[in-house]
């Protein structure tokens, strides 16, 4: 039998996780005891069940009610940076060698202070655990597309100050498809004039002409899902050729019902087309399986080796925020990953 090396081990980024739903479960369990918020597992479902086969969610709609009471747990900034430094241990434990979380100050501001004081601290929080725990961390700045027109601008002009400085993308997340992203164009190029690349949701719940209205209206370089572009070869061919990385959430994918079970996932074939695809847990909070098992998906369904787990972590490589000190370390890692047996 040939040895399989632990999923846990891979060094691997993790570049598809929202802050608000990617925080340790003890750690908001915790936060609520001494809040005095009676709050139990019960109220925390999980929904992603053993490799993603178990009851999901409804619909969306209850996804996000659900969603919105761990922010509002948050009674103030002090809080707020320590569930960031939970988040940042518990990805060192998952193998993370980079972690970009996506993150939305205008869930916590104005209430526990202006959008640029929340950033800068979550920032601040999770730079100082990333450099405790050895992982380089960034921040994807995003404006949700279904809520946040009225305050994007505002948003924007966040990121751009913090660009270099802890925010490593801009980002557009949403679950209405098509979104419209025309009325974002303006923010995206302000970001990307600033050096930021586009991060944008797209192809999750609308099919591949999203993904290449991120690309042509927002200039997006990667895609927070985008597993629907598998619907057009052609378009495939396009995100090869451009260098267009998806970042991929096989489990929430079918907690939310956007594809029928992970047999089903596009991600392999993505994979094998050429697609650059990192995978990716997206909520963990909320679907029950972190990064690591992603990676134990791809072997136990998909039938990845170990040398194919080290190439799909391989495409971790072409995330534009990643200094070239830790890409250089992500990637003699993967090789000694592949030679310890």
């Amino acid at each position: 039998m040939v040895p399989q090396r632990s999923v846990h081990t891979l060094p691997k980024v993790h570049v598809h996780a929202h802050l608000d739903g990617s925080y340790p479960r003890q750690a908001v369990l915790d936060l609520a005891r001494r809040r005095g918020v009676d709050l139990s597992e019960h109220d925390l479902p999980v929904r992603g069940g053993p490799f993603g086969t178990a009851q999901g969610w409804r619909d969306v709609w209850e996804f996000f009610d659900a969603y919105g009471k761990v922010p509002a747990l948050v009674a103030d900034l002090d809080d707020l940076a320590g569930l960031c430094r939970a988040l940042v241990a518990q990805e060192a434990a998952q193998g993370v060698v980079y972690l970009e979380p996506a993150i939305e100050p205008q869930l916590y501001a104005p209430r526990l202070g202006s959008l640029r004081e929340v950033t800068r601290v979550v920032l601040q929080a999770l730079g100082e655990a990333g450099g405790e725990h050895g992982v380089e961390v960034g921040s994807l700045l995003t404006v949700n597309t279904d809520q946040d027109e009225p305050i994007a601008a505002e948003l924007t002009a966040v990121a751009v100050e913090f660009a270099g400085a802890g925010v490593t993308a801009f980002a557009t997340a949403g679950f209405e498809e098509p979104s419209g992203l025309q009325r974002f164009a303006s923010c995206a190029a302000a970001a990307r004039a600033a050096g930021l690349p586009v991060v944008a949701h797209a192809g999750q719940t609308g099919g591949w002409e999203c993904v290449a209205e991120a690309i042509d209206v927002l200039g997006a370089t990667r895609i927070s899902h985008g597993v629907r572009s598998v619907e057009n070869p052609d378009f495939v061919r396009r995100l090869v050729a451009e260098g267009i990385v998806l970042d991929v959430a096989p489990v929430s994918n079918v907690a939310l019902g956007i594809v029928p079970d992970l047999a089903a996932h596009p991600a392999p074939l993505l994979h094998a087309a050429g697609v650059g695809v990192t995978l990716n847990a997206d909520d963990q909070l909320w679907f029950g399986r972190s990064v690591s098992d992603q990676y134990t998906v791809a072997r136990e369904v998909w039938g990845f080796s170990d040398s194919q787990l080290a190439a799909l972590a391989g495409h971790g490589l072409r995330i534009e925020g990643m200094s070239a000190a830790t890409r250089h370390r992500l990637g003699a890692a993967l090789a000694a990953w592949l030679e310890d047996v």
